[in-house]
């Protein structure tokens, strides 16, 4: 079964995979199937960057169908993303966290990056994102 890899190194923070997917699929503002937290370092505040996968991502399956990769895939300027059929043997999935998907392994995450999610993919006032101050 494909799974979803992101190699959390590699993520620069952009967004392309979340217009992307809400390009594709049509998304309402205020909602995402995908999600690029910006989560401030413990110690230094420097940004570190997340992308998080909603339970209702199907892993472009509507694409898959005709040979394409997922848009968020295909708009990923640092190939971050990619679909897999084995997961790379240093990656493993985040703890699950809100609404977040099964079938999504990480390479290169801490595990404060996980404790810092709150409500996973949903926007949320306890989020530590700063781009997200609108509440």
């Amino acid at each position: 079964m494909s799974k979803m890899f992101v190699d959390v190194r590699r993520c620069i923070g952009c967004h392309a995979c979340s217009v992307a997917c809400k390009t594709e699929h049509s998304v309402p503002l205020g909602t995402f199937r995908t999600r690029v937290r910006w989560l401030p370092e413990p110690g230094d505040g420097r940004m570190t960057f997340l992308p998080v996968f909603a339970e209702t991502c199907d892993l472009g399956a509507n694409r898959a169908e005709h040979g394409l990769e997922p848009a968020c895939v295909m708009s990923c300027p640092t190939k971050a993303l990619a679909i897999v059929d084995e997961a790379p043997p240093e990656s493993r999935p985040l703890e699950r966290k809100g609404d977040t998907r099964d079938g999504v392994v990480y390479r290169g995450h801490a595990r404060w990056q996980e404790d810092a999610m709150n409500a996973g993919v949903a926007l949320s006032p306890e989020d530590p994102d700063p781009i997200y101050e609108q509440w």
